[in-house]
């Protein structure tokens, strides 16, 4: 019989080996259930002010119930009677509809009366909001032929028929900006809006026909999305992001591949635009980027590091991104994370001041110097001190938090140097959010050119929804002027963002 003797060193460092091994098992398994059954936020709220008062407060402490009455007495004719007096209700102002909408009036008048023989004292109007099923008609345009009753005349005449999107088809722009909208705002697929048109009585127009629509207007657009991209490179500061899209393979009938979609956004002028690439290399995001030259704020992906190495880019970070890992920490080592997120909390309480005062950039600038960088410097200091830990797991999840953060604490640093740049890039991640919520109802694109039109309407659409613009009518007016017009270099005046003040009033949302 053998034995094998293990020293006493040894033992202890196979116990350390496991201790470290159970810990981190133990983060695994915290972080899947969060994942699986937690909320899904990561705004970080602190500790309550125990000054504060509950919103939901328990009814044993309130001072009064809310539906007691005050029981008064009072003696009429000798007789004691109870009065009761209602506790003072406050009503709120009543909202009402826009003018604009359609009124249809009904006057109701009192059952077996005589009106004329009755004088109007007043009148109560109740207005309630109703609907009227989607129509849908038959734009009939009649061409008469002409012929000069002389024989010297210039033969048959007839008005040419007006442009359109699709020349030969049987749609007008009005239907085609209607089915964009459902698709990119409503996250409709072509399909249903067929069941829709087969509702209402049409029942030859197939899908197929659809698609066709669709894709030749987007297709028409592209001159359009291409002043669009042009005019957000030209800006000195941009944010990019990206998110994945299904897309069927060409060779391969039924297999799909993963294709990325870019998103890069001028929060500046308020304008979105996307681009499809068959894979997420740094090679992908030039095929946008490849001319920039200029601030570009993104999360720690390596593709833009790879690419800011190769141009003149410079790039700054998302704190959004770094206070998501400490938020994902807080339950492993809630020391160190709830003091990351207290203090990052106080960053963005400057930044929602700000925003909601409106201040311009060079005002915003001076608050963060006085306000912001004194956190930011501490902040920088405490990572120090804390990666210097030698208690500190290589692979724990407040590692991760801290190596990602402080080796890219420049970066996330930088807004508070300039105004017109923002603490995170969650404007381009809001504009990607359409997209998540499309593919889970379209589920794929049938190809990487069919992709490619999305990323066309996405970025109209979406430039239209940052602006507070009604993407349907002005989808129906940007068709139509396509249809009928050249776009030049000076159609860049037709983008959401640049459209004059007087054509935007018939945009509005």
């Amino acid at each position: 019989m053998y034995f094998y003797v293990v020293s006493k060193e040894e033992l202890l460092e196979e116990n350390k080996e496991l201790k470290t091994k159970v810990f981190l098992l133990k983060e695994e398994n915290e972080q899947l259930k969060k994942m699986i059954f937690g909320a899904k936020r990561e705004r970080y709220e602190g500790d309550q002010n125990s000054e504060q008062g509950s919103l939901f407060p328990n009814p044993t402490h309130q001072d009064q119930p809310i539906d007691e009455v005050e029981e008064k007495r009072e003696t009429v004719g000798g007789v004691d009677k109870k009065k009761k007096k209602k506790k003072a209700q406050k009503i709120g102002k009543r909202n009402s509809f826009p003018a604009h909408l359609e009124r249809q009036t009904t006057t109701l008048l009192p059952q077996h009366v005589d009106a004329e023989n009755l004088s109007e004292l007043g009148r109560d109007i109740t207005e309630i909001l109703a609907y009227r099923p989607a129509s849908i008609y038959v734009k009939e345009i009649i061409r008469p032929r002409l012929s000069s009753k002389s024989t010297e005349g210039p033969g048959v005449l007839q008005a040419a028929i007006p442009p359109r999107i699709v020349p030969r088809g049987m749609v007008d722009e009005s239907l085609i900006a209607e089915m964009i909208n459902e698709k990119i705002q409503y996250h409709t697929p072509v399909h249903r809006f067929a069941k829709k048109i087969k509702q209402l009585g049409i029942k030859f127009i197939s899908n197929n026909n659809l698609y066709n629509w669709f894709h030749k207007a987007a297709e028409a657009l592209i001159p359009i999305y291409n002043l669009l991209v042009e005019d957000i490179i030209a800006q000195q500061y941009i944010q990019g992001d990206e998110t994945r899209i299904q897309v069927l393979s060409k060779n391969k009938p039924g297999a799909s591949h993963r294709g990325q979609m870019w998103a890069f956004m001028a929060p500046t002028i308020k304008a979105v635009a996307f681009n499809y690439e068959p894979t997420r290399s740094a090679k992908s995001a030039c095929v946008i980027l490849d001319n920039y030259e200029g601030i570009l704020q993104v999360d720690g992906f390596s593709s833009y590091e790879t690419l800011a190495k190769q141009k003149p880019i410079q790039l700054i970070y998302c704190m959004a991104h770094s206070r998501r890992k400490f938020f994902d920490a807080i339950d492993s080592a809630p020391q160190q994370a709830k003091y990351f997120l207290e203090k990052v909390q106080k960053l963005y309480e400057i930044e929602r001041r700000c925003r909601n005062e409106k201040l311009s950039f060079e005002e915003r600038h001076k608050i963060r110097q006085k306000e912001a960088v004194p956190i930011l410097k501490n902040l920088d200091e405490w990572m120090v001190e804390e990666i210097a830990n030698p208690n500190l797991l290589p692979k724990s999840l407040i590692y991760k938090a801290l190596n990602y953060t402080y080796s890219r604490w420049k970066g996330l640093s930088a807004y508070a140097h300039d105004g017109q740049l923002e603490i995170d890039n969650n404007w381009v991640e809001n504009m990607i959010r359409p997209i998540a919520l499309g593919r889970k109802n379209y589920l794929f694109a049938g190809s990487d050119s069919a992709a490619q039109n999305l990323a066309v309407l996405y970025s109209i659409v979406n430039t239209c929804h940052k602006n507070n613009i009604n993407a349907y009518t002005y989808l129906h007016w940007l068709l139509k002027k396509v249809a009928a017009n050249k776009v030049t270099p000076d159609a860049v005046d037709w983008l959401p963002h640049r459209i004059n003040q007087e054509t935007l009033e018939n945009f509005k949302s």
